[in-house]
C-alpha cells in the first residue's frame, strides 16, 4: 500500500504544474488536443455536477481531499463556504496557495495523507479523481465518513470501465507506471453498501466516470 500510494504522490509531483491548465489550455499540440477532446468536458461536468449537490454558501464547512492545485477549494471558497484542503503532494499544496492568492480567498490548505487521518465536524467532504488510484480505497472513504457531521455528505468520483476515455488512459498511465482502477456502478454500490452509517447513496454518470454522495445518517 505505502509503495502504491508513494508511486501515485510522485506521479503529481510531477505533474503539479501543468494540473492546473487541464481545466484550461495546457502547453503542447498534442496536450491540447487530447485536453479538448478527452480531459476538459468531463472536468467541468465533474465539478459542475459537484458543486450544484453542495451549493457551497456561508455556514457551509467543506474539506476538499486530493484538493490539487485548488481548483474545486477555490471554487466553494468565492462562493462564502468555509473550505480546507488536504493533498500529498507539496508542490499542488504550494500551487493551491499561489492560486488562492490570485484569487483572493482563503482555504485551509495542508500537506497530509488522507489514509491517515482527517480533520472533523465537516458539512461536505469531497474526493475528486483520488479513488480511481487506491487498489482498496475502503480506508479513505471511512476517513471521509468520520470527518463529517450526522447527516452531511461524503462526495467522490470515480472513472467509468466502459468510457470511451478509458483505454486511452489505460495506456498513458501504464506508460507513467501509475495504477488505475474502473467502475461500474454495481462496483461501486459493493463498495459502499459495506459502510453502515450510510444511510442514502446517488450516483450521477457525467460520461467519462460518476459522481457518487454518501449521505451519513443523523
Amino acid at each position: 500500500m505505502e509503495a502504491m500510494f508513494r508511486k501515485v504522490s510522485e506521479y503529481f509531483e510531477d505533474i503539479a504544474a501543468d494540473f492546473d491548465s487541464y481545466y484550461e489550455q495546457p502547453r503542447g499540440f498534442v496536450n491540447k488536443v487530447i485536453n479538448a477532446w478527452l480531459r476538459k468536458p468531463g472536468l467541468i461536468k465533474r465539478m459542475e455536477i459537484t458543486l450544484e449537490l453542495i451549493n457551497p454558501s456561508s455556514g457551509k464547512r467543506i474539506l476538499d481531499v486530493g484538493c490539487g492545485s485548488g481548483k474545486f477549494a477555490i471554487e466553494c471558497a468565492k462562493r462564502g463556504a468555509e473550505v480546507y484542503g488536504i493533498d500529498i503532494s507539496k508542490n499542488m499544496i504550494k500551487i493551491a496557495k499561489e492560486q488562492c492568492k490570485r484569487n483572493n480567498v482563503k482555504v485551509e490548505l495542508i500537506v497530509g495523507d488522507a489514509l491517515k487521518e482527517l480533520p472533523k465536524n465537516f458539512d461536505f467532504t469531497v474526493a475528486l479523481g483520488v479513488l480511481e488510484y487506491l487498489e482498496q480505497p475502503e480506508a479513505l472513504l471511512r476517513n471521509m465518513l468520520a470527518s463529517i457531521k450526522n447527516g452531511g455528505k461524503v462526495i467522490f468520483s470515480v472513472p467509468s470501465l466502459f468510457a470511451f476515455q478509458t483505454p486511452i488512459r489505460k495506456v498513458y498511465l501504464y506508460f507513467r507506471k501509475v495504477k488505475c482502477y474502473f467502475y461500474t456502478k454495481n462496483k461501486i454500490l459493493k463498495l459502499v453498501n459495506s459502510f453502515r452509517e450510510v444511510s442514502n447513496v446517488k450516483i450521477y454518470s457525467y460520461g467519462p466516470g460518476f459522481v457518487v454522495q454518501l449521505t451519513k445518517s443523523k
